[in-house]
């Protein structure tokens, strides 16, 4: 795609450049301008949510697609070259925009199909895992799988993240001419940081960190098990649970009394801060039943933590079980079995590490946003994306 293309950039996530979807559409905004386009981003505050705190909440949750749309139109979507929004949610916005003069590229970022967050989420209130709402039951979680798979049928084409979501667009499209596969990127800072790390041989063995909110999806319900387990084979093991946006009171129940004051909770941390307690670690335990693709994965094994996980997403598509990590079914015994064994296995431990850390390092800006340029002109180059008279104005 030629330098100097505008692109607009609709998140619906509340504007956090560290944190969640925001992170990564502020690097990709980050990333294309570097390239040389002129990126406009908007995010959850630019929605003229209501003033009032429940109606917000009400508001983001049920009728998203309807603000994105208006956010949207009010900067003139039809003077860009490419409109992006994530997990379907721009599809009435893309509906009108097929009907006007200037035909931008229209694509459909992916960060994770909400089917699988939701079969995740509804398997686990069935397991007695987790206590499912009656308004998510009903009303969220089919609306966020009918925003997805509208917005694949709107969009020019949906950018996914794995491997999984990949084969499913596919299916949902009748083709693959429609869907592209483009990993996001790990954090500039933390790529940066994580040049020159703690030897992992100069760390607790059985440091264990997890970093990520704390819900059913993320295979939560199975860590306090897990780490029960792990102590009665290493009462020194210590677990730290970092960005997971709860106080450490509440997370503090969800352990067994024994186990409590080994664990230190760190709800809301920087990238300098985030840096630092990676490298006071040794394992990374990522239980998650559902991603997109599981950034927290690859920043932690970017500084040499062994991880223990899922093949979900990232570890399913790139690492491979007693290679470069181990990857396991997320059950209390096998995590905490995984963990035990490169505990006590130290070189095994640092192998792990080292080829994981190998495999991480190589998810940096310049690869995705590279990606995204490229594809946002093959797309274009494709068709001159024929137009249909003007219906609607913006």
């Amino acid at each position: 795609m030629t330098t100097g293309s505008r692109i607009l950039l609709l998140s619906h996530a509340a504007d956090n450049p560290n944190g969640g979807a925001s992170r990564v559409f502020h690097l990709l905004a980050q990333g294309l301008e570097d390239l040389g386009h002129e990126v406009t981003l908007l995010h959850l505050e630019d929605m003229e949510l209501p003033s009032n705190r429940v109606a917000r909440l009400v508001a983001a949750r049920t009728l998203m697609p309807v603000l994105l749309d208006r956010a949207g139109r009010k900067q003139d979507p039809s003077a860009f070259d490419v409109v992006l929004s994530p997990s379907g949610l721009g599809y009435r916005l893309y509906d009108a925009l097929k009907t006007s003069d200037h035909r931008p590229l229209l694509v459909n970022l992916i960060h994770g199909l909400a089917k699988y967050d939701h079969a995740a989420y509804m398997t686990e209130s069935q397991l007695g895992h987790w206590l499912v709402t009656v308004p998510y039951r009903l009303v969220t979680g089919p609306a966020q799988v009918r925003w997805d798979d509208l917005g694949i049928k709107a969009s020019d084409v949906t950018v996914v993240q794995n491997l999984r979501d990949l084969s499913d667009v596919r299916d949902t499209l009748g083709g693959e001419d429609r869907v592209r596969l483009i990993p996001p990127a790990v954090h500039p800072e933390l790529l940066d940081s994580s040049s020159d790390i703690v030897p992992p041989e100069d760390r607790a063995a059985a440091g264990i960190l997890w970093f990520g909110t704390w819900e059913a999806r993320k295979g939560a319900h199975h860590v306090p098990g897990a780490f029960r387990e792990i102590r009665r084979s290493h009462p020194e093991a210590t677990l730290t649970l970092g960005g997971t946006g709860k106080p450490e009171h509440e997370m503090r129940e969800f352990f067994s009394p024994e186990d409590r004051s080994s664990v230190r909770v760190l709800p809301r941390i920087s990238n300098a801060e985030q840096a630092a307690i990676f490298n006071e670690s040794s394992i990374f335990l990522f239980p998650s039943l559902s991603e997109g693709f599981g950034l927290a994965l690859a920043e932690a094994m970017c500084f040499g933590l062994a991880a223990v996980t899922t093949s979900t997403a990232f570890g399913g598509d790139y690492l491979t079980d007693q290679v470069d990590a181990r990857v396991v079914p997320p059950t209390s015994a096998h995590l905490s079995r995984a963990v035990v064994d490169l505990v006590e296995d130290p070189a095994k431990r640092s192998a792990l590490a080292a080829r994981g850390r190998a495999i991480a390092r190589t998810f940096t800006l310049e690869r995705s946003a590279a990606a995204y340029s490229k594809m946002f002109e093959d797309e274009r180059a494709l068709s001159s994306r024929a137009t249909t008279p003007s219906r609607k104005t913006f």
